[in-house]
């Protein structure tokens, strides 16, 4: 019983891929590929009855894929493309306000990397001397 309902679950499976269920219905594609995979495990396994009932779940999602697929390709918009507008607002900085009289203009260089630290002496241990 197990092999059978296996085998044809990886005939629908196989109706799915040819329906470009990667493209149109990847969410049933892909769990029918999951539940067959675990189905053929567990029948190498020898539970038999375990392997039926994933192979049952991969076939209704094979079946699934196979009709999704079907109706997407067909219909006129096809299948949606995600999009994703992003927007940034820019950093408005405030113009320069120049020196008052008599005041001086101070230039700052920019700023570079930090000096490297500077690791302290270790002590020398006068009980190791010879």
């Amino acid at each position: 019983m197990a092999t059978s309902v296996v085998d044809d679950a990886d005939v629908a499976l196989a109706r799915a891929h040819a329906a470009e269920g990667e493209k149109y219905a990847l969410y049933e594609t892909t769990l029918a590929d999951l539940f067959l995979f675990k189905a053929r495990e567990a029948q190498g396994h020898a539970r038999y009855s375990e392997a039926a009932a994933l192979a049952a779940d991969a076939l209704k999602y094979a079946e699934t894929a196979t009709r999704k697929a079907a109706e997407r390709r067909t219909s006129a918009a096809g299948p949606p493309t995600p999009t994703a507008n992003v927007q940034r607002q820019e950093e408005k900085k405030p113009p320069p306000v120049p020196p008052a009289e008599g005041e001086r203009k101070v230039i700052v260089p920019p700023p570079s990397a930090p000096p490297p630290e500077k690791k302290p002496k270790s002590p020398i241990d006068p009980g190791n001397s010879p």
